[in-house]
């Protein structure tokens, strides 16, 4: 017999709104946007049927950093190849820009590459599109020149090693990508909400540091026009300071400005969303999110990609993708538990198993007695952690 504390009923009734829920009111206040709608009613992003308005002070109704009689002397972030000023620009400002970080050629390759893609996703039936943008998951599957970006290969990234150190002291070790995917601006798409790219972990806000980092490819001229990206300029530090407070008046919006090469990276606590495109072209950029470990991917990696990718993959590519595993995230079976999370590790590179799944052999282990333990030691009987286990600590060759 149940005890009667335990069923729903008695659950339920001790539960009611006077009970005492440590964190309730925390984690269902909505910060930051209840606050910072409520104070910034001019960020309300548009409804899906609603007509866009122009010269009534909306946030898309706005210009680039350098021509905004707010931000023009500001000193905002310049396109620039020097490191050091990336890092004060992306600490002061939330993002910086790194001038040149394709080459023409490098630009034009990924631009005709996504084009085609994007075309050929529509033609399908199969593009995911919204109010905002069409959107284009899974590159990794639709291109080397992804997975070289992926990589930070600079044969497709010239500035691949920059952009490398910079994540790395931003993130620290052991970050991989959340996602890697195409952001499309339509002819007369809506802008999209503002809003913080660490929002998965709402209403936490990170003061000292973020737990994301995109990493922006421009693959065209952007500007106020064509959809340039709307950002607030140093609010991932006035969102991360007011934490539970509430988000006060914010500081107007602007529009990214770049030429085509231009890489832009971005603090995930930094306000921002895809403008309103008023051209008469579609505008292309790729976005390549980067966290910290311990955050769900958002693109399922160790499903969606494809297999001939898997079997020449490269110890950078397996970990990017988060294959690479640790007792606190990623084990298959407990195959990892001994497993660093650093590149090339193999007592935690779960592509292994995925390659058995691949290939119809993978047996998992079940319900076992003695017996049958004793029938998998002597190799009577076949589970495919047996074989995985074989890597740990270096023990053994390929599966």
């Amino acid at each position: 017999m149940i005890p009667r504390e335990f069923t729903a009923e008695a659950v339920a009734a001790a539960s009611e709104d006077d009970a005492f829920r440590p964190y309730h009111e925390f984690i269902g206040c909505k910060e930051p946007y209840r606050s910072m709608y409520e104070a910034n009613p001019w960020l309300k992003p548009p409804r899906e049927d609603d007509v866009l308005v122009w010269g009534e002070g909306r946030y898309y109704d706005t210009t680039t950093g350098d021509r905004h009689p707010f931000w023009r002397d500001k000193g905002l972030p310049l396109p620039t190849k020097d490191i050091h000023r990336l890092r004060r620009d992306i600490y002061e400002w939330g993002y910086c820009l790194i001038e040149d970080g394709l080459s023409a050629e490098q630009a034009a390759c990924l631009y005709a590459r996504v084009a085609d893609q994007a075309e050929g996703e529509r033609e399908a039936g199969l593009a995911y599109m919204s109010a905002s943008f069409q959107i284009i998951w899974t590159l990794i599957n639709k291109g080397d020149c992804f997975v070289n970006c992926l990589e930070h290969d600079p044969q497709m990234v010239q500035s691949g090693p920059m952009i490398e150190r910079l994540l790395h002291e931003l993130l620290g070790g052991g970050w991989y990508n959340l996602s890697f995917a195409a952001n499309i601006a339509f002819p007369g798409c809506h802008p999209q909400g503002l809003h913080q790219d660490q929002g998965m972990i709402h209403p936490f806000q990170t003061p000292a540091a973020p737990v994301l980092v995109n990493t922006m490819y421009i693959l065209q001229d952007v500007d106020e026009v064509n959809g340039g990206t709307l950002i607030i300029p140093g609010s991932h530090k006035i969102l991360a300071e007011a934490g539970q407070s509430g988000v006060g008046e914010l500081p107007p919006v602007i529009n990214v400005a770049a030429k085509a090469g231009t890489i832009m990276l971005f603090d995930g606590r930094m306000l921002h969303g895809t403008g309103a495109n008023r051209s008469e072209q579609w505008r292309y950029v790729m976005t390549q999110a980067s966290v910290k470990p311990w955050i769900r991917q958002q693109e399922n990696w160790s499903l969606t990609v494809k297999p001939e990718i898997l079997e020449g993959a490269s110890a950078k590519l397996i970990q990017r993708m988060g294959l690479q595993a640790t007792v606190a995230y990623g084990m298959v079976e407990g195959y990892g538990m001994l497993g660093n999370g650093r590149s090339g590790d193999e007592n935690g590179n779960v592509v292994h198993a995925r390659r058995l799944m691949d290939q119809g052999d993978y047996v998992r282990m079940g319900a076992l007695d003695a017996e049958q333990g004793r029938a998998i030691a002597e190799g009577r009987m076949d589970i495919s952690l047996q074989r995985l286990r074989k890597y740990e600590q270096g023990r053994g060759g390929p599966v």
